[in-house]
């Protein structure tokens, strides 16, 4: 059997065609319009749904061909579905397994939810004494609504609090409000 890297990854269940990877970028984009080649990328990897390098492939194809539009030539240009992405989904979205297009939305919104949680709030880690201090804070519209310092043992304990505290910052928030209240 020979090697495809662009099959590489994909567990069953995935897509493997560059017809259906297609088809799953022009879902996505039906539903977030406005995603990002990187955010499409992101969440077709994160979710396991398709190749990496295919989808790459495939988004620029369909941009080539026009049934994508990017307002850009770099991988944070916001992508738009045009009427020619528009009439294809309209007759061959029903090919699209309806897991693989709700599972890969999951994984994009759950991306654009992280990327907004970091630009509302903020983590820093530095050394102390015999450990790091955590420092971090939550806020909109340019106002702060929680800050915390905690000390971790170490780096790496450190680093594990930054990432769970960006995924979902309001979480903590709650947590330490109704702790208090």
């Amino acid at each position: 059997m020979q090697y495809d890297a662009f099959r590489d990854g994909v567990p069953d269940g995935g897509l493997r065609t560059p017809a259906d990877v297609d088809l799953l970028i022009v879902f996505l984009l039906e539903k977030l319009d406005g995603l990002t080649k990187a955010q499409v990328l992101e969440a077709i990897s994160a979710a396991g749904t398709a190749n990496y390098l295919e989808a790459a492939q495939c988004a620029a194809k369909l941009v080539a061909r026009g049934a994508l539009h990017s307002e850009g030539e770099d991988d944070d240009a916001p992508l738009h579905l045009t009427q020619t992405g528009r009439a294809a989904l309209a007759v061959l979205g029903d090919n699209l397994p309806r897991s693989v297009g709700e599972k890969t939305l999951r994984a994009a919104l759950r991306y654009q939810t992280r990327r907004r949680n970091i630009e509302a709030s903020s983590a820093e880690i530095e050394p102390v004494g015999d450990g790091y201090a955590l420092s971090v804070s939550f806020g909109t519209l340019g106002e702060t609504l929680f800050s915390l310092r905690l000390v971790a043992a170490n780096e790496i304990q450190a680093q594990n609090m930054r990432s769970r505290f960006l995924t979902e910052p309001e979480a903590v928030y709650n947590a330490v409000v109704a702790a208090l209240l």
